[in-house]
């Protein structure tokens, strides 16, 4: 039936919610292609964490994927509709949270919300429901008649959600949802996107900061100029990785003692930290500091076991700074 969804019932498996296969993309009057044979994905209620350097092509696959811009190579299902076919359908059951802000800063909130509620569609039995929901969840209420543009940092983030959840989305797409704001702010959203994964939504959370990545995301898909290079849980990356050793020392270390340590060892330097690659034993390491006390080089600190998720992002992406 035209427009009507898969039916997973009775799959064992959680339902596939996103399903991307051999997807390309160019922008019109451009060969260049700014996504390749990107393939992912994503189950009902998990957490996505997608992130990649500026101008990876997170935006462009988000784009595609709600809808913004329409892909012509490849497969998308979203929610079991086939995309570009059924983008109207689908669209019911996105909600965007876009990295700048998406409200009216000379209405107040409440306005703002009954503006959005009546651009997205929603009935004007359910608006009012919907809106005191939303004002609830992300804590405005004390807020609503005060005009936008007064707000603070947080409050303007916390807005941008409620407009998002408006239509109660299955689907949720928060693109940096954190940029500039307090810790205390912060920690509540984060607090927040838990809980709407424990109703049973599913969410492609994009951002730079990896220890957000980290605490939130059930499942990673890292993606760099216009490829996943990797996917899989926080576990699967670092299992795929090498135990190393880093040592921080309390000032730089000098030339004789870099040139010794480098007839035995390999590792890397970055500013007062050595970093020694593959240590894949206790042997191994037992070496390491033997020979580092033996040099009387002062330490501050010492880490031993796999890359947290920056140093697997930074590994795969280089550290080359990107514009």
């Amino acid at each position: 039936m035209p427009g009507s969804r898969n039916n997973f019932k009775n799959s064992h498996q959680p339902a596939p919610e996103i399903v991307i296969n051999d997807l390309s993309y160019h922008y019109p009057g451009s060969t260049q292609k700014v996504l390749q044979d990107i393939r992912l994905t994503i189950n009902k209620g998990t957490v996505l964490g997608l992130i990649g350097p500026n101008g990876a092509g997170k935006t462009t696959l988000i784009s595609l994927l709600t809808g913004i811009l329409k892909h012509t190579n490849g497969t998308m299902t979203l929610g079991g509709y086939s995309l570009p076919q059924f983008t109207k359908q689908a669209k019911r059951l996105i909600g965007y949270i876009p990295q700048d802000y998406a409200f009216y800063p000379n209405l107040t909130a409440v306005e703002n919300l009954q503006f959005f509620a009546g651009v997205q569609g929603i009935t004007s039995a359910k608006r009012q429901l919907r809106i005191e929901y939303c004002l609830e969840f992300c804590q405005l209420q004390k807020v609503l008649q005060q005009k936008v543009a007064e707000f603070s940092g947080g409050l303007k983030r916390r807005l941008n959600i409620a407009i998002g959840l408006l239509n109660d989305p299955e689907i949720l797409f928060f693109d940096e949802p954190t940029v500039s704001i307090d810790p205390q702010s912060r920690a509540f959203i984060l607090q927040q996107i838990k809980v709407l994964q424990s109703q049973g939504k599913t969410i492609i959370y994009t951002s730079h900061y990896m220890e957000e990545v980290e605490q939130l995301c059930d499942y990673l898909a890292i993606i760099d100029q216009g490829t996943i290079l990797k996917q899989g849980t926080l576990q699967s990356l670092q299992q795929e990785q090498q135990q190393q050793l880093i040592i921080v020392f309390k000032k730089t270390i000098d030339e004789y003692s870099l040139k010794h340590l480098k007839t035995r060892f390999k590792f890397s330097i970055h500013q007062t930290q050595l970093v020694f690659h593959n240590v894949a034993n206790m042997a191994i390491y037992n070496q390491i500091i033997e020979q580092v006390q033996k040099m009387n080089l002062p330490i501050t600190s010492i880490f031993y076991g796999k890359h947290n998720l920056e140093q697997i992002f930074l590994d795969l992406t280089s550290k080359k700074l990107r514009d």
